[in-house]
């Protein structure tokens, strides 16, 4: 019998696929509200398993939910979280089949409305607001930065900020997922007609941007270009990669720790009262 062009996939093989498409974040939000769930069911006395309710029992105990829970220090939730709890509800039960869904189905209209009165509450008291939210750094602020030395090339730990930084305004990137699951080669360097040296950026899948079938690709590669200045994006990235180990120049995780004396230079340190420019994971 011919070789199949198919491949042979087992069980556990088309359950790793499906749970390659779920979001690593994603379920941890679920199971910690599933969590919050259970403990407050338990304390009052109901049924943990929210499967196993009708849609009409269901919908009587999260109105009872909705109204009462609580964070761990018995506060109440940002109203953006009690959104994020409900979808998380809904997926759990979406996973195990549940016949209805929480947030769509007009049988959890009560339950949907003591919700969204508890979120209005929430907002009027002032809750949602974002008050520890970070605000966009200045010009002058960033200046100042460059000027005491908090940006550059001082030091490998002020290096490895000032390339986190540069970085971030290039290319784009929002978090610290991103920036964490980058790799040396996933940068290329390169020159244009005039000659002029430039890096580009090749992105890696992220909460935002997760790859499958509806993944969004850039319009446009975004590139860094060099400025031929002491502030030059591409000369501080070409000094950053020169100071990792040479085996982890070309490959590699992007971000190592920095090792502010290693012991094969402490004599040395010792004497000269400097700081190592060696790196590693």
């Amino acid at each position: 019998m011919a070789d199949s062009r198919f491949a042979i996939s087992s069980k556990d093989g088309i359950q790793n696929l499906k749970e390659t498409a779920s979001n690593d974040n994603t379920r941890k939000s679920t199971q910690t509200w599933i969590n919050v769930w259970r403990s407050w069911a338990e304390e009052r006395g109901i049924n943990p398993s929210l499967e196993e309710n009708s849609a009409e029992v269901l919908d009587s105990i999260l109105q009872q939910f909705h109204a009462e829970v609580r964070n761990k220090r018995g506060e109440s939730h940002e109203p953006e979280s009690l959104k994020v709890m409900m979808a998380s509800l809904d997926r759990y039960l979406r996973e195990r089949n549940y016949p209805h869904s929480i947030i769509k189905d007009r049988q959890f209209q009560q339950s949907k409305k003591v919700l969204e009165g508890q979120a209005k509450l929430l907002r009027q008291e002032g809750k949602g607001k974002r008050p520890n939210a970070s605000s966009a750094l200045s010009i002058a602020e960033e200046e100042a930065l460059w000027e005491n030395g908090k940006l550059g090339s001082s030091s490998p730990r002020v290096l490895c900020y000032t390339v986190w930084w540069i970085l971030t305004q290039h290319f784009g990137l929002w978090g610290r997922q991103e920036h964490h699951s980058m790799n040396v080669e996933d940068f290329n360097l390169c020159r244009d007609d005039r000659g002029i040296e430039y890096i580009t950026f090749k992105e890696n899948p992220t909460k935002t941007r997760q790859g499958g079938l509806n993944s969004k690709r850039r319009q446009v590669l975004p590139k860094m270009f060099a400025a031929g200045c002491p502030r030059c994006p591409v000369g501080l990235f070409k000094d950053f990669l020169s100071r990792r180990p040479p085996e982890l120049r070309e490959s590699g995780p992007f971000y190592l720790a920095v090792i502010e004396r290693p012991k094969r230079e402490a004599c040395c340190l010792r004497s000269k009262g400097s700081v190592s420019t060696a790196l590693i994971r």
